[in-house]
Parts: C-alpha cells; sequence; structure tokens
C-alpha cells in the first residue's frame, strides 16, 4: 500500500472510532428521549436528533469499511445460502421503509432454488447500500429485487437486479458513480446527502464474493443495478 492510502486509511480509521462513542451516546440518549417525551414539539425534535444520529452512524460504518478495503484487511467468510430466502428476506426487510414514501418494493424469483456463497455481512451491507439509493433517489413508483440465472462466460450465475423508478443517472455519471467518494450530485449545492463511498464499498464487496455489478440507467426512467455470482448447486 503506497503512503496516500496509508495515510488516507490511518485517517478515516481514526475519525471513525473516535466520532462512534459520543455518537452512540447520542442515539442512546435520543431513543429514551423519544419514548419518553409526550409533548408533540419536542418529540419532533427529539425523532429530528434520532434520524440524524443514525444517518452519521451509517456515514461512519462506510468510512469504516472504506478504510478497511484501502488497508487490504477485509475478512471475508464465504458460506452457501439459498438466495430466494436471503433476498425475500431483504425486502420484507425494506418493504416497511418504501411504504414511508409511497413507494412499492417487490421480490420476483425466476428461479426455485439457487445457492451461492456470500459473506453475510457483505452481502447485508451491499443490499443495504443499493436499495437505500434506490428509496432515496425515487419519489414515485417503486423498487424491484429480481433473481434469475444465466450462463456467463460458461458459468451459471445467480443474476440479481434491484430496479427502481426514480431520477436515474446520466450516461456519462455512470462511469464515476463506483469510485470512492463520487456521487451523481456534487458540490455544495448538491441534492442529496451522502458521503460518496456507498457504491465504491459495494462494488469492492461483490468482487471480493467473486461477484461482477452492473448499471444501467436513464434520466428520469430509473436504475438498475445488476450482480452475478457463481451458482454452486
Amino acid at each position: 500500500m503506497d503512503d496516500s492510502n496509508k495515510m488516507q486509511s490511518m485517517f478515516l480509521d481514526n475519525m471513525s472510532h473516535e466520532l462512534r462513542t459520543p455518537i452512540t451516546v447520542i442515539l442512546g440518549y435520543a431513543g429514551i428521549l423519544y419514548e419518553e417525551i409526550e409533548d408533540p414539539d419536542l418529540k419532533e425534535m427529539a425523532e429530528i436528533i434520532l434520524k440524524s444520529s443514525n444517518r452519521l452512524t451509517e456515514s461512519l460504518n462506510l468510512l469504516l469499511d472504506q478504510s478497511e478495503i484501502v488497508s487490504n484487511n477485509v475478512d471475508v467468510t464465504l458460506e452457501e445460502r439459498e438466495m430466494n430466502s436471503v433476498l425475500s428476506e431483504t425486502a420484507n426487510l425494506y418493504k416497511p421503509v418504501a411504504l414511508d414514501k409511497n413507494l412499492n418494493l417487490e421480490f420476483e424469483s425466476s428461479v426455485d432454488e439457487v445457492f451461492c456463497k456470500i459473506d453475510d455481512k457483505m452481502f447485508e451491507k451491499i443490499m443495504t447500500n443499493l436499495l437505500n439509493n434506490a428509496i432515496k433517489f425515487t419519489e414515485h413508483g417503486g423498487i424491484k429485487i429480481s433473481l434469475t440465472s444465466e450462463q456467463n462466460n460458461g458459468i451459471e450465475k445467480a443474476k440479481i437486479e434491484i430496479s427502481d423508478t426514480g431520477i436515474g443517472i446520466s450516461e456519462e455519471k455512470q462511469s464515476l458513480i463506483f469510485e470512492a467518494f463520487r456521487q451523481v450530485s456534487e458540490g455544495m449545492n448538491r441534492l442529496y446527502q451522502g458521503t460518496g463511498l456507498g457504491l465504491s464499498v459495494t462494488k469492492k464487496f461483490v468482487e471480493l464474493m467473486d461477484g461482477e455489478i452492473f448499471v444501467k440507467s436513464e434520466l428520469e426512467k430509473g436504475t438498475t443495478f445488476t450482480m452475478l455470482f457463481p451458482i454452486i448447486k
């Protein structure tokens, strides 16, 4: 690892750990206040603190993931999983989040059983990043998770697609979204918040599980992220 990457990794790691303890305390007390307060105005303030702290925690987790990636210090534990079950559980988990924005979220599969070797924690983070983005960038319509299988380079692979009907990504921006700290909406006046690390971390995690990820998008029509993982049986 060169000096610049080493310095970046040390900075991200130190900052993330330094901020984690106070944020955990804020989250804890904000949760207690939200449950105990009855005054509507004060309860709304507690909710804002809670949501903001959760968002900051997500950012810290991404910084830690990026730090581990840069330092090549990522532990990968691959275990056999039936992907219909994994994706169905994920869809059920995120349906309430989508419904909160009046969006539909559905899962469909054209295969009865398909087994892949995945790292549970990594795959969970991948789906969290992709679904959070899909929900954030979609105002009307919905999100669909689909599972199929296909032959790719002579190997049968599970094909997982996360499609949305959101704002889409311009063709010139599609080449940079997987780069660390890059976003479609950049600069001080960008419309959507975020660290710009989610898709960079996602791509690396997919590759660490011997997978591939692609994006296809059209402005104002939506985006589809496609992942391919080898089928083991």
